[in-house]
């Protein structure tokens, strides 16, 4: 089935969203040909051929690298992602995929972080991952900051890379280190793209969609409104989870600067904010649990109480 997968996402016109809607006739493992050609008329026979050949090269390279590969058929596809509109078909994971069924948070925000927000960022992401997993993008700013201690990364991490997990060639240099430093770690290194796909101007607006998938929780350090945090918080707003906000209203800094104007938005304006920064026309659409001011330590635990009721939700479902 994998590889009838990756031979499928190959045609133009055919993604994710088909793979979701025919994983029943594509489990079959007596699926034919023919069968594959009339679930719709852009793949052909000799579409099929070269792209299987292509599909076995994918999966030569993984082993090459250590890659390990998912499809959204498996039973160890992570089922916090699978509700997103959007799941990717394939998960290409690098390092220590047990992390994937543990309590995540992701911890989010701009590149251009100043000084303040790297330092909540940090001392979030130190508590944090004590408790649970912590999840972002491993780029310069708040991600950075969020999982790492100058040179030494947090342990518990899960970095969603935008581009394939040959991250030395596909990845911008920032996050090439913080990626080595994850894996020595014991982390964890997760994207869509194949392994020697290079990361450009979109990948990153579409990996932000997992890294919203995958978390029990999601924390906004600090953000324009027009930055692009608002991919991650868009996909993580209708997903009925929990997502906390810092507000520091003592301070001129964030009471100011416009790298702190969405957590101003979202706290002022709750769902109707989010939705406003997220370009999401009807608020009704927003299904977040509770939005959470984190002002201080203390806001971490109503973070971390969180996982205790999702466990216990999880046994009625």
């Amino acid at each position: 089935m994998l590889r009838t997968i990756l031979a499928l996402l190959q045609i133009k016109g055919i993604g994710d969203a088909f793979i979701k809607k025919n994983l029943t006739h594509l489990s079959q493992s007596s699926l034919t040909y023919n069968e594959l050609c009339n679930l719709d008329k852009r793949i052909t026979p000799d579409e099929l051929s070269k792209n299987y050949l292509y599909a076995e090269k994918i999966i030569q390279r993984c082993k090459e690298l250590g890659i390990s590969i998912c499809h959204i058929g498996e039973s160890n596809y992570p089922k916090k992602l699978k509700e997103i509109n959007s799941a990717p078909s394939v998960l290409y994971m690098r390092g220590n995929t047990s992390l994937l069924s543990s309590d995540i948070v992701s911890i989010i925000g701009t590149r251009q972080a100043t000084g303040m927000g790297e330092a909540i960022a940090h001392k979030i992401g130190s508590y944090m991952s004590a408790h649970c997993s912590i999840c972002n993008g491993l780029v310069e700013g708040i991600d950075k900051a969020a999982i790492s201690d100058n040179n030494v990364v947090f342990s518990n991490v899960i970095g969603v890379i935008s581009g394939g997990l040959d991250y030395v060639n596909t990845s911008a240099k920032i996050t090439s280190r913080l990626a080595d430093i994850v894996l020595q770690n014991n982390g964890l290194l997760v994207s869509e793209f194949e392994p020697d796909k290079k990361e450009d101007a979109f990948s990153g607006s579409k990996a932000s969609r997992i890294q919203a998938g995958i978390a029990d929780a999601l924390i906004l350090v600090q953000s324009s409104i027009d930055g692009g945090s608002k991919y991650t918080l868009e996909t993580f707003s209708r997903l009925n989870r929990v997502l906390g906000v810092v507000n520091y209203p003592e301070s001129n800094e964030f009471c100011s600067h416009d790298s702190f104007s969405a957590n101003r938005l979202i706290i002022e304006k709750k769902a109707r904010g989010l939705a406003d920064m997220c370009k999401i026309k009807d608020v009704g659409k927003i299904v977040l649990r509770e939005i959470v001011e984190i002002r201080n330590s203390d806001d971490y635990i109503k973070i971390i109480n969180q996982f205790s009721r999702n466990i216990f939700s999880n046994l009625f479902e």
